[in-house]
């Protein structure tokens, strides 16, 4: 049987560089996508015994159940957006339960400092970050990403998520020796 593992993290990078950038621009996490991840997951696990990075049924629903029931009081409280959630869900399906905590504690860390940015630049405490969000705010690109954005506002965590998945997939996929 051939070596799926290549093109299974190929696939996993491209979810997570179009979630990281549809999240970052648009504040969207694409419902569409994430069902055709989960689809390609269940097959991978249906055909050839197991899913990308190598894991089990086992493994990946138990990380789906984790990520949904952890992230879903946040998102009862409004502290969390649904796509938010739903992407933690099936990070959990297709990296397994072992590797939610990792990702979550490094997306929490480059949230922490978007949002120490954030207020920072708001109240003036850092004049040359509150310099560069003026200037940025004026740049047509800029406006026209507002614009699509619509009112949707906060801190792009499935960006971040996605970010933190790729790092965890690729080290678990020990991609590392095609890079050396």
């Amino acid at each position: 049987m051939p070596d799926t593992s290549i093109f299974l993290l190929l696939l996993f990078l491209i979810l997570c560089i179009s979630i990281f950038l549809s999240d970052c621009l648009f504040r969207r996490v694409p419902n569409m996508w994430l069902m055709i991840a989960l689809l390609m997951q269940s097959g991978c696990l249906l055909l050839l015994g197991k899913g990308f990075n190598g894991i089990g049924w086992v493994s990946a629903v138990s990380g789906l159940t984790v990520g949904l029931v952890f992230f879903l009081p946040l998102y009862a409280l409004r502290a969390m957006a649904g796509g938010d959630v739903k992407f933690f869900a099936v990070l959990g399906f297709l990296l397994g339960l072992s590797a939610l905590l990792p990702v979550f504690l490094i997306a929490s860390l480059i949230a922490g400092i978007h949002a120490a940015a954030i207020y920072l630049s708001r109240y003036g405490l850092a004049p040359s970050l509150q310099l560069l969000v003026m200037r940025m705010t004026r740049w047509p690109p800029y406006q026209w990403m507002l614009e699509k954005r619509g009112n949707r506002v906060g801190i792009p965590y499935a960006a971040y998520l996605a970010l933190a998945a790729g790092w965890i997939g690729v080290s678990g996929a020990g991609a590392w020796k095609y890079f050396t």
